[in-house]
């Protein structure tokens, strides 16, 4: 336990308090890391930024394994291991968390914050640096310098926005005390610092810098988003008086004593400076990032032509930003945590994913219009079957991997890719990268910008049309005419489609200012579907789409093929192929020759059999098997609790007041601070 004590300070605290370190890397050794020895070239400065990207990659992303909960929290994701601790920020429970719980999270973006910070003041001591600095075009030494600043400003937003408001300004020196920042100065100074320092930078493509590096492409990106919460409705503390400073905010809802949901007033000066900056990246700025709309092969679906290059461990043309990993290091949480279900056997430990965000059955049914080639590609209602290399139809309600929990996302799946079989290593260490940020998600932003500022809502729609053109394949789809609210509440939709299981939607809910309205809308639409079940064996959604107690399925030969087959396009016809982008691929058939069928044919999905009709005893007759599927959210009184908590429960009984989304601020921070640090809305201090 000493060591483990003595560990935290050293990982935590060389930034901030007396009893560590000073300055992080202004050590004795020159070998270690003195201006010479690391500094001597860019490359050699860029090998000591790289410690930096691992550091974020290995203790915050990778550390923080279903992404800080986000795409479990929303009107469209949930977690379906119940019961849980897994998920208790999610479903708005600060009370129910522990104070440490996010601690190697807090440590380690505060270890990035400070390192790369002390490697750009290093960088920026260098007469070469300033001579480059100098110039009107950006230059090797410039980049990386850029790349320091960005990074650290990055790992300080990315505290802001789970933790809220933190004791900032203190790296890389000792203090006897130190106090929280509000988080609006927190946002002013690193955007100030991303402003001095995107113009030193390359863009993407440029220099070499592809998307597994910072670029000045992604630092526009990251003030517009940055200025975009700064400007939007937030949860802020009630209970520090004079936290926010000369800070003056509108409010909606009631204030519980501790926290108020509230917006600043000069909101729209942020608004503004979103505008311009995610105009920057996606347009004069955006290099060789750029919207995937073509896909030469028979597919045709440009949408999933981008899941297709992640899933092939390859950049993608449209990522701003992805955490490069590298297959059997052991930091590839994509594809566990986050991915299609697989199960769990000795023989295929590769197909093991726990699969934590789960659709919400109501989004799976009810969300897409037909025709939108994004809806089978993002989610999945079979999962892969280690133990006997077949698809497997996972149920609803509680479970995990493909024991239970329901369709889960298919934007990652170990099925697909152009080479499935490499590495086919342990289940955690797949390589596939962490997209941070793709070209739609700024284009979004980019669109919502314009909508709340009423700068240009025909540049708006035209943003939006650009992402719905891609997902229909034709302008048949297009929307017209909106502003105002209307045309907002089209944009929070269209996100929340392109985006799901991304973790954006929960943050678009929250910065709307209407996440509690959606939280009811949402669990109303599961209680209404719930009821209907019950009472009828099937409930129809407004899409049209039908929910029933049972489906029937039946392992078949996809046209007669002898091997497992991974599904692209959905055939309506083939109930083989439809949904369509699943199947399973062909992990070995000398291992599994006993199931020599191995894709599963599903009835039933999407519209209602009368499970004492005729066409059920037709199926039964042809070998399909009736399973158990609406029935179990009803009829298991475990599946009902699962539900009533993992979709936002903490709504229920707070609807007028503010969403508590934040992650507590671990305990040794808080004792080490005087009194002066406690965690808010609602979170442990001890």
């Amino acid at each position: 336990m000493k060591n483990i004590v003595l560990y935290i300070c050293l990982a935590m605290l060389p930034f901030m308090f007396t009893g560590c370190s000073s300055d992080y890397l202004d050590v004795s050794n020159a070998g270690q890391s003195d201006d010479a020895f690391v500094m001597s070239s860019p490359d050699e400065a860029f090998k000591t930024l790289s410690w930096a990207y691992a550091e974020y990659r290995q203790g915050a992303v990778h550390g923080g394994n279903y992404n800080w909960q986000d795409p479990l929290g929303s009107d469209a994701g949930y977690m379906s291991e119940f019961p849980t601790a897994n998920n208790v920020i999610a479903r708005l429970q600060p009370e129910a968390t522990a104070v440490n719980s996010a601690m190697g999270l807090y440590n380690s973006l505060n270890v990035v914050v400070a390192r790369a910070a002390r490697i750009a003041d290093l960088i920026s001591e260098k007469e070469e640096y300033q001579a480059d600095a100098e110039g009107n075009v950006p230059t090797e030494w410039t980049q990386v310098y850029g790349e320091a600043r960005t990074l650290s400003a990055y790992c300080a937003w990315e505290l802001v926005r789970h933790f809220g408001d933190v004791p900032f300004g203190y790296d890389n020196q000792i203090v006897e005390e130190y106090e929280l920042t509000s988080r609006f100065a927190i946002m002013d100074s690193i955007i100030n610092v991303l402003k001095a320092a995107e113009s030193q930078m390359y863009v993407l493509g440029q220099g070499g810098i592809t998307a597994e590096r910072l670029s000045r492409t992604f630092a526009n990106a990251l003030i517009g988003e940055i200025a975009l919460h700064a400007g939007g409705w937030q949860t802020i503390r009630t209970d520090v008086p004079g936290l926010y400073g000369d800070v003056q905010f509108e409010t909606k809802g009631t204030d519980d004593g501790a926290s108020v949901y509230a917006r600043r007033t000069d909101y729209m000066t942020y608004i503004t400076m979103a505008e311009q900056y995610l105009s920057a990246a996606v347009n004069t700025h955006s290099g060789s990032a750029t919207l995937v709309t073509s896909d030469s092969r028979e597919a045709n679906n440009p949408f999933q032509k981008v899941w297709q290059e992640i899933n092939s461990r390859r950049i993608s043309p449209e990522s701003l930003f992805e955490i490069g990993t590298v297959p059997g290091t052991g930091n590839a949480e994509l594809g566990y945590s986050q991915g299609r279900a697989g199960g769990r056997h000795n023989n295929l430990a590769y197909l093991n994913t726990f699969a934590a965000i789960r659709i919400i059955p109501s989004f799976l049914y009810n969300a897409f219009e037909p025709g939108d080639k994004r809806r089978d590609v993002s989610m999945v209602v079979t999962g892969s079957d280690a133990a006997t290399g077949r698809e497997a139809l996972v149920p609803l309600g509680v479970g995990t991997r493909i024991g239970g929990g329901g369709p889960s996302i298919n934007k990652w799946d170990k099925n697909r890719g152009d080479d499935p079989d490499y590495p086919n290593v342990s289940f955690r260490a797949t390589g596939i990268n962490y997209v941070i940020m793709r070209m739609a998600d700024a284009m979004l932003m980019l669109a919502e910008a314009k909508a709340i500022s009423g700068s240009d809502n025909g540049g708006a729609v035209a943003l939006v049309n650009q992402i719905r053109e891609r997902a229909f394949g034709d302008a048949n789809h297009n929307i017209a005419g909106l502003s105002g609210d209307a045309l907002l509440d089209a944009i929070y939709n269209e996100r929340k489609l392109e985006l799901v299981g991304e973790g954006d939607v929960r943050w678009d809910m929250i910065r709307s200012g209407k996440f509690n309205e959606r939280a009811i809308a949402v669990r109303q639409e599961m209680s209404d579907m719930i009821a209907g079940l019950e009472a009828n064996g099937f409930y129809t959604f407004p899409s049209g789409r039908t929910i029933s107690n049972y489906v029937w399925t039946k392992y078949v030969q996809v046209d007669g093929n002898s091997e497992a087959v991974v599904t692209q396009s959905p055939d309506p016809s083939n109930p083989a192929l439809y949904p369509g982008w699943r199947g399973i691929y062909e992990w070995g058939a000398e291992a599994h020759e006993e199931y020599p069928a191995k894709n599963l044919a599903i009835k039933g999905l999407y519209e209602y059999i009368d499970p004492d009709g005729a066409e059920a005893a037709a199926l039964e007759a042809d070998g399909y098997q009736k399973v158990d599927w609406g029935i179990r959210v009803w009829n298991d009184p475990n599946a009902k609790a699962m539900l009533n908590a993992a979709i936002l429960d903490g709504v229920v009984g707070r609807e007028t007041a503010a969403p508590r989304y934040f992650h507590p601020m671990p305990l040794t921070l808080i004792d080490q601070s005087k009194g002066n640090v406690t965690n808010g809305y609602g979170l442990p201090n001890q």
